[in-house]
């Protein structure tokens, strides 16, 4: 049983680099080996059979603690497709390049030249595999943190809305300065100041907004449009009284 975790680390997010790096470069070093004769070195041999094994021991162990992670929190179906086919290509990439390197110690024969191509062919399937492997779980994962961003978004504007106060327009005015940038928008105050060193459109826009009721001006550019207004509801601190 693969673990959990690795000093407190989810085990299968580290395992899966070793994949991801070493079988596409063990795959692209076996095409070479095939491809150009004057790359067939000891030393070339020894590295891409060397990279090409761990690669294949790390996919079997990586598929392991993923699914030892489906336990725990679940994985997509699609993505523990993917890494299984990736480590059966690496096992079977593994295999056909053994008996590849058997061959090449024998005279030429179309033996070895059929084992070739078979060895480019797996090689590029199990460079597909992997990089698909890899995306469904980079899927995977972004779809994960927007849900939960998107929740803790929601539930941060229900306590808002929650413990709002009533501040009056005097003391909104009061705070109209770049580095204190309070504004009205629809009858709500918000605290704008961390906003106008980030606005996309620059700071202007939104320092003309501090110490005043902004509705018609912010209505007039953004009114309808989601995100600015979802963005704008991140900052409101109280309702105008």
């Amino acid at each position: 049983m693969i673990p959990e975790t690795v000093f407190g680390i989810p085990a299968h997010p580290l395992l899966v680099h070793a994949v991801v790096v070493l079988l596409p470069l063990s795959s692209i070093g076996m095409i070479a080996l095939v491809l150009i004769p004057k790359f067939r070195g000891k030393v070339q041999k020894y590295f891409v059979a060397g990279a090409l094994l761990i690669s294949t021991v790390s996919a079997y162990v990586t598929q392991e603690s993923g699914r030892t992670l489906n336990k725990v929190q679940g994985v997509s179906e699609y993505h523990q497709e993917w890494g299984s086919r990736t480590f059966y290509a690496a096992l079977a990439l593994t295999a056909i390049s053994a008996v590849w390197f058997w061959l090449d110690t024998k005279p030429k024969s179309i033996y070895q030249t059929v084992t070739g191509i078979l060895v480019i062919l797996v090689s590029l399937l199990a460079i597909t595999a992997t990089v698909l492997a890899g995306h469904s779980g980079a899927q995977s994962v972004w779809a994960t943190n927007t849900e939960t961003a998107s929740t803790i978004s929601t539930e941060r504007t229900a306590i808002t809305k929650e413990t709002s106060t009533t501040i009056s327009m005097t003391e909104v005015a009061q705070h109209s300065a770049a580095d204190d940038c309070w504004s009205v928008v629809n009858g709500n105050v918000y605290d704008l100041t961390q906003w106008i060193s980030e606005h996309p459109g620059g700071s202007g826009s939104i320092e003309s907004m501090c110490g005043v009721d902004a509705t018609t001006a912010f209505n007039n550019q953004h009114n309808g449009q989601g995100e600015p207004e979802a963005k704008l509801a991140s900052f409101q601190i109280g309702t105008i009284g």
